[in-house]
């Protein structure tokens, strides 16, 4: 028996309480009540009232049933509507034959599939969401089907989670069912103040804010994250995003108001690896010992390729010259990027175009005189080249003074938020 004890103050005691309390507690409350009970005689009336019992529908036969299925990696299309209990030649032959229900043989796992059916499996409405957000609709009109392609209606949430390394970053976001698009946003925000490779330790805690937009219940796409922290035994940072008042675009801060962004991103091209870096090498085409101005970074022809900053094309040429096809950007005047050997730029990029970081210029390639795909990077001050990966390049600029009003309870708003989610990772950690 438990030796917890609850105490009611006597304001709490009236007639409710009594006509509520005296049957099921009497011989436990019975002088209670006599002590802190009014003192007049109660009492008490009865009345019965009928009340109509609402009739019971219960299912028939005939009466249609909705199923719902995870596509899961491997699935065929019959296979999935085997688990949905659909047996219809018909609607097999339609999806066939319909250009746009042939979307249908293109399923992507993670995504569900939703069937109306009768009792004997004919197929009544099919329901599916793919991976451009677009739901196709299959409707049975007396004995003719009918196709619908539309964008999906999303809702939009924030998600909130936190977690602790036991491994590596990678393993603990996919234990916590982070999205990749959200672990990839987390590396970019911090590329500058951690090495997720070597840099993080088991113990060493993170929690993560982003948007999550969900179709009836089912999340199909990610947002930005809205703010982050990364802390150990020593230090902790943060990230916030923050838009300005007035402004359309934002940017990641610290609490005290200083931009995260980095003013060059270390690598223009995703999933890469350095292959040549900024020394002296022996080269394969030319077959002498020469200097090697720039990082070439390993990459198979078609990867794309990011502007590493905002700038403006001073270059864009197809010349046959040992760059091959290659662009050159202007940053600022004092800094300079050129990226060579690319097989197709992007449409629409001329000289005087503006890019901004991260945008798409084109794609790795094996043109000039190389031996094989790949990008060759250069950065140059006053148009000489130097290495990248040696150059302490500043951050963007902070928050303007006008902003700092605005900022700071924001920014000691979302603190506060971090700090419980930080608060609840701890005790479960405990």
């Amino acid at each position: 028996m438990s030796n917890h004890s609850v105490s009611i103050p006597p304001h709490f005691i009236s007639r409710s309480w009594l006509i509520v309390l005296l049957p099921s507690f009497f011989t436990l409350t019975a002088y209670g009540v006599a002590e802190f009970g009014p003192k007049e005689e109660l009492t008490l009336n009865t009345q019965t009232e009928s009340i109509a019992t609402p009739p019971l529908i219960f299912a028939t036969d005939n009466s249609p049933i909705w199923h719902e299925n995870i596509i899961r990696a491997g699935d065929t299309l019959s296979a999935v509507l085997s688990r949905l209990n659909v047996d219809d030649k018909q609607a097999s032959q339609f999806i066939r034959s319909d250009p746009k229900a042939k979307m249908l043989f293109e399923l992507h796992p993670g995504r569900s599939l939703r069937a109306k059916t009768d009792r004997s499996g004919m197929l009544l409405e099919l329901h599916y969401l793919n991976n451009k957000n677009q739901e196709l609709k299959l409707i049975r009109e007396g004995n003719e089907f009918v196709s619908s392609i539309e964008e999906a209606t999303t809702q939009q949430h924030t998600v909130v989670k936190s977690g602790t390394i036991n491994s590596s970053f990678y393993a603990s976001t996919d234990q916590l069912d982070i999205p990749d698009d959200v672990t990839k946003q987390l590396i970019e925000i911090f590329s500058g103040q951690i090495d997720f490779h070597r840099g993080l330790k088991k113990g060493d805690r993170f929690s993560v804010v982003y948007e999550s937009f969900t179709h009836e219940g089912l999340e199909i796409k990610t947002g930005k994250v809205l703010a982050a922290e990364f802390s150990d035994k020593d230090k902790t940072l943060q990230a916030m995003w923050y838009t300005p008042p007035g402004s359309d675009e934002g940017a990641y801060y610290t609490p005290n108001g200083d931009s995260l962004k980095q003013s060059f991103l270390k690598n223009p091209v995703e999933f890469s690896r350095v292959s040549s870096g900024f020394q002296m090498r022996f080269h394969p085409v030319l077959k002498s010992w020469r200097q090697h101005k720039g990082i070439d970074f390993a990459a198979s022809t078609g990867t794309k390729i990011m502007s590493t900053a905002d700038g403006i094309i001073s270059k864009i040429t197809e010349d046959n010259s040992g760059y091959g096809k290659h662009i050159e950007i202007s940053h600022d005047g004092k800094y300079s990027t050129l990226y060579a050997h690319m097989s197709a730029f992007t449409t629409g990029l001329k000289q005087g175009s503006r890019v901004k970081q991260g945008d798409v210029i084109g794609l790795v390639g094996a043109t000039g005189r190389v031996t094989g795909p790949h990008l060759h990077y250069e950065f140059k001050v006053n148009g000489q080249q130097v290495d990248p990966i040696a150059l302490n390049l500043p951050t963007a600029k902070p928050i303007e003074s006008r902003y700092l009003a605005h900022f700071k309870p924001f920014a000691e708003q979302t603190k506060n938020q971090l700090a419980f989610l930080q608060g609840i990772e701890q005790a479960r950690a405990q």
